[in-house]
């Protein structure tokens, strides 16, 4: 532990031994905000994630430059799906140390896997969209779709699955619903929200069960509670009611201690009052000392926080301009690993597919590097006859199967790697159709007049033009 003022190593004694400053209440604040964090450390190490996360944030209430504490937060968020916290936590465990702290690790480990991250950053956005399916009246079923394909996404995602369970509970199927919250509370065994729910659907599925305490007729002091389990076994368990017993001891002993507290009250007490009221002035000026101290130091900490979130600000600014040339770091990024996709596995195009999906040709600007749009340029080419015929099926399937959101989804895909395949684009513009989307239907049948004049497809796209007119 260091000195606040000066940052000596302080020894056993209450103040510092180099500058002299009084350190006993800073001693007594570091090691509460110490408690705290291992409390917390045990409660992650049995899976009570809540409890551990209620004792680590009292613990960085007492000092934020816990690094320790604000990492094991960090790691508990990460293991209840809350990504964006734990990552939000790292970061600022970063600013506080830059050098020798393993939060800078767990970031990079996490920022390095561009998939993963992307997956769970879906994640996120399929829970808040399915959060907004519950307040519709009959968004019940669309909000259980969405929180099935965040916790397939994200199985750790806590909050998914008790809303899941919730949402079971609301519709009526209390079995459902346990089944969800049990796995739950496998992640955080002690959230009081998900043994809430539980004892919900419990309640829903044994709404005769017994749970009263009743008096044992064998036994007038005794008294027992009838439960059942998990297996349906049902289990007595005993309440024993303690008899009072040796009252003439305990009256003994109380004639004795108001005897002793009379001696203390007229012979010691007065004497000590004195001694302490003394003891108590000294320590209210010295501790008026301390607080003047504190506040100034707390005054140069907050200058020191406002000047390091100012440079975090300046730096994302920075970040965030240099993203808008070259187009942005992320479709670099794509480009680069479908290249090495491509030399390394020739076969595997519908993964330089996905990459190259991902590239917003839009963002181009003049200053636009021509090495990187032919890169671009030749990937696509490679590929793209092989790609499109390969998305051209898939989204045949799914428009047969009335999906048409996955069949449009495949077929602008397909168009978009071979722009000449008239198939593709064909089906392009019956898709929209069948899904309704009539403005885009009826640009996407112009492009194939457009393109393809003097054929079947022109023909057949005329006449849904003319039809629709």
């Amino acid at each position: 532990m260091r000195c606040y003022h000066c940052g000596a190593e302080l020894s056993e004694h209450s103040f510092c031994t180099n500058c002299g400053v009084d350190v006993g209440l800073y001693k007594k604040i570091i090691r509460l905000s110490n408690t705290f964090y291992n409390q917390g450390l045990e409660k992650a190490r049995v899976r009570d994630l809540s409890g551990a996360v209620v004792c680590l944030r009292q613990s960085l209430k007492f000092n934020k430059n816990n690094i320790k504490a604000r990492n094991l937060l960090g790691l508990v968020y990460y293991e209840m799906g809350e990504v964006v916290a734990a990552l939000s936590e790292w970061v600022i465990s970063t600013n506080l140390r830059s050098k020798k702290n393993v939060a800078a690790d767990y970031i990079e480990r996490l920022q390095s896997n561009v998939s993963k991250m992307d997956v769970l950053k879906q994640s996120i956005k399929k829970y808040n969209q399915a959060y907004q399916y519950c307040l519709q009246p009959d968004g019940k079923d669309l909000a259980i779709v969405q929180l099935k394909s965040v916790i397939r996404f994200n199985p750790k995602y806590v909050r998914a699955y008790q809303l899941l369970g919730l949402v079971y509970l609301v519709n009526g199927n209390p079995k459902a619903a346990r089944h969800y919250l049990l796995i739950a509370k496998d992640i955080d065994i002690n959230s009081t929200i998900t043994l809430r729910y539980l004892k919900e659907a419990e309640r829903m599925l044994n709404p005769d069960d017994p749970k009263k305490a009743k008096k044992n007729e064998n036994n007038p002091g005794q008294y027992a509670t009838v439960t059942k389990n998990d297996a349906g076994d049902t289990i007595i368990q005993p309440n024993y009611v303690q008899e009072k017993r040796g009252s003439g001891t305990v009256l003994n002993i109380i004639i004795g201690l108001a005897i002793g507290f009379a001696i203390a009250y007229f012979l010691v007490l007065p004497g000590r009052i004195s001694a302490a009221q003394d003891e108590y002035q000294a320590k209210i000026r010295e501790n008026g000392v301390q607080i003047d101290a504190l506040n100034l130091e707390i005054a140069d900490l907050q200058k020191t926080n406002s000047d390091q979130e100012n440079k975090i600000k300046t730096l994302t600014d920075s970040l965030s301009a240099y993203s808008g040339t070259e187009g942005t770091l992320a479709d670099m990024e794509n480009i680069l690993k479908a290249a090495a996709v491509h030399l390394q596995n020739p076969e595997n195009q519908i993964e330089v597919a996905e990459y190259l999906l991902g590239v917003d040709e839009e963002a181009w600007t003049e200053d636009t590097s021509e090495n990187y749009r032919e890169l671009y340029l030749a990937l696509k080419s490679a590929i793209g006859p092989t790609v499109c015929e390969t998305y051209y099926m898939d989204g045949n399937k799914a428009l047969q199967n009335k999906q048409y959101d996955d069949a449009i989804a495949y077929l602008t895909a397909a168009v978009f790697f071979d722009a000449g395949n008239v198939d593709a684009l064909y089906a392009l513009a019956t898709a929209y159709n069948d899904a309704e989307q009539t403005e885009d239907a009826k640009q996407t049948y112009e492009k194939v007049i457009e393109l393809f004049p003097n054929t079947w497809y022109s023909t057949k796209a005329e006449q849904y033009i003319n039809s629709h007119e």
